[in-house]
């Protein structure tokens, strides 16, 4: 890591109390590369150097806390990034795909019990002890809306620290574990008992589904949070406005004498130009953001990739069935053709994304190809283009009884037609979107896209008005099939089988494909397969068998059929002031998990230097 230059202070520089010579090094940054870690080197205290930084530390995530609420339960303007700020996590998925505890004490399973031993020394802000109780009512909120298909037979509170909980039905048990992963103690029982006796108290699913409406009107603001004490993370919120959240270390955290870092400062990544913050040297870190190589041309010294993931997480455009021309194979076949996916995921490079195109159409992060579905699966795959192959898309569309009229594709009737695309307004997705459109109308087909603030973006998603929506592709933070295939918008939206022959999307619940992996037609009677089907069971898997089974069914299907085409496959770490504080990098944790910066945060990992 270079040091840095002497004309070029850190903001923190001009703040400090008092030069304090010398520095403890970073225990591993990035160089220039991005791939190896190298050895650190500190300020040396000759021009201001490492010493007693300002009492703040300043990072981006997510939206306006004016903006926001949170109510897990109604979707509309949740506050999913502060969340993860500001309330334990229970569970987390690991790289080397296994769950593991985060606040939880012990998760042990035996037969279809899963036992849950919640620790004795957690706090509300507002002075409550955190029990297994807070905990076990969001699980019976969630079981009670729909019992009868619920994979789950009971939840136990055996005492306050331990919930006993039971499936219907045997399943694996890692798969039982990452049920309660990436799940949060965000259901204070001063706040959510009352609707589970509520639910508790329902004669049928009339009932039931009564209440459910009243949680989703609930609205639990940003004041409210900080009114009631309803958090219980190591940094409390004290105050907020439109262009920032205010915490402080909540002292009663057992985590509190880790770290002499008394305050932190959010910033609304999706309000604020970050990259121009952090050129300005204006922020402390990113929690969950690599520096790209583009960045590092502009971005002072003093901030260092520290810590690098291959990421769970991909993203995607998805195909609307109900579109009359996406609905046919083909077409679907010739936009992954025209498309050149590099160009891009270079353009989301641009923007601060650090990734790469898939080389398969698997719906899973290749990542866990081999786990999952072995190298000779794979290499029998359909191998769609990464690069644009027009030659190819002509020949596609001609088959489909398209032909070109005035530049522009027209149907077999000769009518010429457009394409729909949504997207968020989040600079990432404006410019994958972007690319993706023009080279879909260089290629012929034309496209109108609406761009939709994040705040809204999910709630207008899912009228599913749109022909092509981008949208994230994982349902959690884990690198199992079950996070890529989960049957919902951040799966493979499919839809509920019981609700006649197609979901939402048009994607039909029962549809045939090859019998030999890898054929590009069905030939014979081919296999019929139930993909929504497929989706719903595999989270209920009884062994490692029958989840490897079941993913390499659905990976063909979505190789033959693509219902989506995904564009990237991101990597993750995070970035900071290596100079001003002592981050945690591989060696020191283990970070190799969802949003490794804000998991330092959240433990008191992050100290001054």
């Amino acid at each position: 890591m270079a040091k840095r230059s002497l004309s070029r202070w850190s903001r923190r520089d001009f703040v400090k109390y008092g030069a304090v010579a010398g520095s403890a090094g970073l225990a591993g940054c990035f160089s220039e590369s991005e791939t190896t870690p190298t050895g650190d080197t500190g300020g040396d205290g000759s021009d201001g150097g490492s010493g007693v930084a300002d009492d703040t530390l300043d990072f981006p995530a997510g939206r306006p806390p004016t903006d926001v609420q949170f109510n897990r339960y109604s979707l509309g303007n949740y506050a999913h990034t502060l969340q993860d700020q500001l309330f334990e996590q229970v569970a987390r998925g690991y790289a080397d795909g296994s769950v593991r505890p985060d606040l939880l004490e012990e998760m042990t399973v035996d037969g279809r019990t899963l036992t849950l031993k919640f620790p004795k020394n957690f706090k509300w802000w507002n002075g409550d002890d955190l029990t297994a109780e807070d905990y076990f009512v969001g699980l019976e909120i969630d079981r009670l809306q729909q019992p009868e298909k619920s994979t789950i037979e009971s939840n136990e509170l055996v005492d306050d620290y331990t919930i006993e909980r039971t499936f219907k039905n045997a399943v694996a048990p890692n798969l039982m574990k990452a049920d309660v992963a990436e799940t949060f103690v965000n259901t204070p029982r001063s706040v959510y008992k009352e609707y589970l006796t509520k639910l508790q108290d329902a004669a049928d699913q009339g009932e039931r589904d009564a209440v459910t409406e009243e949680l989703l009107n609930l609205k639990i603001t940003t004041q409210q949070l900080i009114d009631e004490g309803l958090g219980n993370g190591l940094y409390q919120v004290t105050g907020f406005n439109s262009s920032e959240t205010k915490l402080k270390k909540f002292e009663d955290h057992p985590y509190a004498d880790r770290t002499d870092i008394p305050k932190a400062r959010i910033i609304p990544e999706t309000a604020a130009d970050v990259d121009s913050l952090a050129v300005n040297n204006k922020v402390d870190m990113n929690p969950d953001v690599l520096m790209s190589k583009s960045q590092r041309g502009s971005y002072p010294e003093n901030l260092q990739n520290v810590y690098r993931l291959n990421w769970f997480r991909t993203q995607k455009f998805t195909f609307n069935f109900k579109n009359e021309h996406l609905a046919k194979l083909p077409v679907r076949r010739a936009i992954a053709h025209a498309v050149d996916l590099e160009s891009m995921v270079a353009a989301m490079r641009q923007a601060g994304t650090v990734g790469k195109p898939p080389k398969k159409q698997t719906a899973l992060r290749s990542t866990i190809h081999d786990k999952y579905l072995g190298s000779d699966f794979v290499d029998k795959l359909i191998d769609y283009p990464t690069s644009k192959d027009v030659e190819g898309a002509t020949a596609l569309m001609e088959e489909a009884g398209y032909t070109k009229k005035n530049g522009n594709w027209v149907d077999p009737d000769g009518k010429q037609f457009t394409f729909n695309v949504l997207t968020s307004n989040e600079n990432i997705q404006v410019q994958a979107t972007k690319v993706f459109n023009d080279q879909l109308n260089s290629f012929g087909l034309q496209t109108k896209i609406s761009t939709v603030s994040s705040s809204d973006y999910y709630q207008r998603l899912q009228t599913y008005q749109a022909d092509i929506f981008w949208i994230w592709h994982v349902a959690k933070a884990l690198w199992h099939p079950t996070a890529y295939f989960s049957n919902n918008f951040y799966g493979i939206e499919v839809g509920d089988p019981s609700s006649g022959d197609a979901g939402p999307t048009g994607k039909p619940f029962t549809t045939t494909i090859p019998s030999e992996v890898g054929a590009k037609e069905v030939q014979g009677g081919g296999t019929e397969i139930q993909p929504a089907k497929l989706m719903n069971e595999l989270p209920s898997s009884e062994s490692k068998k029958e989840v490897k089974e079941n993913t390499r069914k659905l990976v063909q299907w979505f190789n033959y059929a693509l219902p989506d085409l995904v564009f990237v496959e991101e990597d993750s770490g995070y970035w900071g002031d290596v100079e001003d504080f002592s981050m945690p990098a591989e060696g020191d944790q283990e970070l190799n998990t969802n949003r490794p910066g804000q998991f330092s945060f959240k433990n008191g990992w992050i100290s001054s230097k």
